[in-house]
């Protein structure tokens, strides 16, 4: 049902939506206050669908655009963002390889500041298990403020759960601030449950979503962690500093905690 999602439409908002596709002309009152929204959700929907394009709101009512206009501007403004993207890797990709030239050429005679630490880099691509396993520990040890983190599905390997524990826990004594999103299939696993009670039970913000997407990770909002293949995580994954990659995985993270339900209220 949820087909909207590929145009960077969260489900609550492509309801709303539809909604308006049946009934035109709802009052504004009542789409902000439906039940398929979260709770205090429904007007950034409605705002976020004014701002695309989507809906119009006239005299207090809200009229949808018609089909064809309403996914023509969002595929427009989604091929503007991936064109963004895209050339940011293209220009990532040629820093990295300037600056692994240059620590090339200074090896043998290293000093203080010639060459940068590991998590300078802007982009990394590690598909080899242990190193990814050492990374991730080394990014939650170094976190001192928030860590977004989403994509406990079927799809992630059994390790990356164990591993999520102990190191939440571990940043939840720090202080540090854990949201973490799941998706619903995955509580149908008791041992998940249990594990995310006992984060939820340290301070850990846990919100659940109906539908699936990759994982992620974003610490202190200045490095994310997104799969090599967004299906398997066992592959490998990108660690990348560079800012409008990570602003991109942050909103689209921000969308999806927008339209998730609390754990714990079925």
């Amino acid at each position: 049902m949820h087909r909207m999602q590929i145009l960077g439409i969260t489900p609550a908002e492509e309801q709303t939506y539809r909604h308006l596709l049946r009934h035109p002309g709802s009052g504004v009152a009542e789409i902000v206050a439906a039940p398929w929204h979260p709770s205090g959700a429904g007007a950034a929907a409605v705002e976020r669908l004014k701002a695309l394009g989507a809906v119009v709101e006239r005299d207090g009512a809200l009229w949808p655009e018609e089909p064809k206009v309403a996914v023509g501007l969002l595929a427009e403004r989604l091929l503007a963002e991936l064109h963004t993207i895209t050339r940011s890797l293209a220009q990532v990709y040629t820093v990295v390889s300037s600056l692994e030239d240059e620590a090339a050429a200074a090896a043998g005679r290293p000093e203080e500041g010639d060459t940068p630490p590991q998590d300078s880099r802007l982009v990394e691509r590690i598909t080899d298990p242990t190193a990814l396993r050492a990374r991730v520990e080394s990014l939650a040890l170094s976190t001192r403020s928030e860590v977004l983190a989403g994509g406990l599905c079927e799809e992630v390997d059994r390790r990356v759960l164990r591993l999520t524990l102990p190191l939440g826990l571990r940043m939840l004594r720090r202080g540090v601030t854990v949201r973490l999103l799941v998706w619903r299939s995955m509580l149908a696993d008791p041992a998940v449950v249990s594990h995310l009670r006992q984060l939820a039970d340290a301070g850990a913000r846990v919100r659940v979503l109906s539908s699936s997407d990759s994982p992620m990770a974003v610490c202190d909002g200045g490095t994310a962690l997104v799969p090599v293949e967004p299906s398997d995580i066992a592959k490998g994954a990108f660690v990348t500093a560079e800012p409008g990659m990570v602003s991109t995985v942050v909103n689209h993270f921000e969308r999806l905690w927008a339209d998730a339900r609390e754990f714990g209220d079925g």
